[in-house]
């Protein structure tokens, strides 16, 4: 809901001082979370909300830079004159087992070139991935495992100190 507002509040305060194009709306916005960061020292719930956005952004520029570069991964495995790949279907023990935190996991897993969630086992925790190049498995589970730890820092920012989901 505060998202909400500041982005609201944003695009009013551009359209207001005649910026109404998307750099004025850009500034807008960094102005008002400046102020929120400020205004957090006193207010935690501002707080809060200042390192959930800080957070959230950070998130969605390493996740589009893994998007990207397992696009190049992929098109460098189709282009090449002999096709190695070794296709595997993993199972991945999750941190934390809620069903909302576990299918928002596997569909930005799915959403990334080369790999795509399949099915998930509540009892003991594992969601099964299919990748497509599985011959150096250590480093497709440290990506699982950075993408999760993320995730989970993203989504628990937001948090009041001491409250669990």
């Amino acid at each position: 809901m505060l998202f909400l507002i500041h982005l609201l509040t944003s695009a009013g305060l551009a359209w207001s001082l005649g910026a109404g194009h998307l750099g004025g709306a850009l500034l807008a916005f960094a102005l008002l979370y400046l102020s929120a960061r400020l205004l957090g020292l006193a207010v935690q719930r501002l707080g809060r909300y200042a390192r959930s956005l800080e957070h959230g952004v950070g998130f969605c520029l390493w996740f589009i830079a893994q998007v990207f570069l397992a696009t190049y991964q992929v098109a460098t495995l189709i282009l090449a004159r002999r096709i190695e790949v070794e296709p595997a279907v993993l199972a991945y023990p999750v941190t934390r087992r809620e069903v909302d935190k576990v299918t928002l996991l596997g569909t930005l897993l799915t959403l990334t070139p080369g790999t795509l969630a399949l099915d998930y086992d509540e009892e003991q925790g594992l969601l099964y991935i299919h990748t497509l190049d599985a011959r150096r498995r250590e480093d497709v589970i440290d990506i699982l495992i950075e993408l999760e730890r993320r995730l989970l820092a993203w989504l628990d920012a937001g948090k009041a100190e001491g409250a669990t989901s």
